[in-house]
């Protein structure tokens, strides 16, 4: 799946990560936990060749799905071809990276045109469907609405549903849930748990919550003075719906 090793990132060449390598199987949930600034959205602003123009990668290779995005100091065509496709986002505030000027239904759409042509029937019936499995009760309304007529929890359900629409294989989830009060915060982590299972959907998640690590990964990395240490442990907070 994900295959990061020495990477290392810097801003206006100050060190930032260094030589931090990890992996992320089929369908695992891995979570990276670090205080804020100690580099956690700066790894997945790495994968995705997001940094802006003074952070730069300055060694590594980055690989996904055994496709090269990363490799002698340079980004590849492979970046490309799975940005949007197989790799997928959701950031802090979704109501934020929303388009406010169009409509759920109309950016969900454009997300499915980018794997290929798709009427706008199709796309309903492929978003009801999605949005159904993302526990919405009123899809059709969803399909309607602007982004400031959602709730913050209720964009990170469509955010998902975006991923979800081009049948991705790796979620980039960055501080999903700290812009969300404590019981939405508690049913979007138990949705992502729900989706990984039942998508074999692997997530790489960056939080500096340990409560909500523990809860979604058995694997934890803390990212600490732009190194990163693993552990590992058993989660059976969810057991009963596996």
């Amino acid at each position: 799946m994900l295959d990061i090793r020495d990477l290392s990132v810097a801003y206006d060449e100050n060190p930032t990560v260094s030589n931090v390598s990890f992996s992320v199987a089929d369908g695992e949930i891995f979570c990276i936990i670090g205080k804020s600034g100690s580099g956690k959205s700066s790894i997945l602003n790495a994968i995705t060749g997001m940094l802006g123009r003074n952070g730069s990668v300055t060694s590594g290779c980055i690989k996904l799905n055994n496709k090269v995005i990363f490799e002698n100091g340079k980004y590849t065509a492979g970046l490309r071809e799975v940005r949007g496709k197989e790799l997928a986002v959701i950031t802090q505030q979704p109501d934020k990276s929303l388009d406010p000027v169009f409509t759920i239904g109309n950016q969900m759409i454009e997300i499915m045109r980018v794997a290929g042509k798709i009427s706008k029937e199709g796309a309903w019936e492929k978003g009801r469907k999605l949005f159904e499995q993302l526990m919405f009760n009123d899809p059709e309304r969803i399909w309607r609405s602007y982004p400031h007529e959602l709730s913050g929890g209720m964009c990170q359900r469509v955010a998902v549903a975006m991923a979800l629409a081009n049948k991705a294989s790796l979620l980039l989830a960055d501080e999903p849930t700290s812009a969300l009060d404590v019981t939405v915060q508690a049913e979007l982590v138990k949705l992502l748990y729900k989706v990984s299972r039942e998508n074999d959907l692997s997530i790489l998640l960056v939080t500096h919550n340990m409560d909500v690590a523990r809860v979604l990964s058995n694997r934890i990395g803390l990212l600490e003075d732009g190194a990163l240490n693993i552990a590992e442990g058993k989660n059976d907070i969810f057991a009963d719906s596996r």
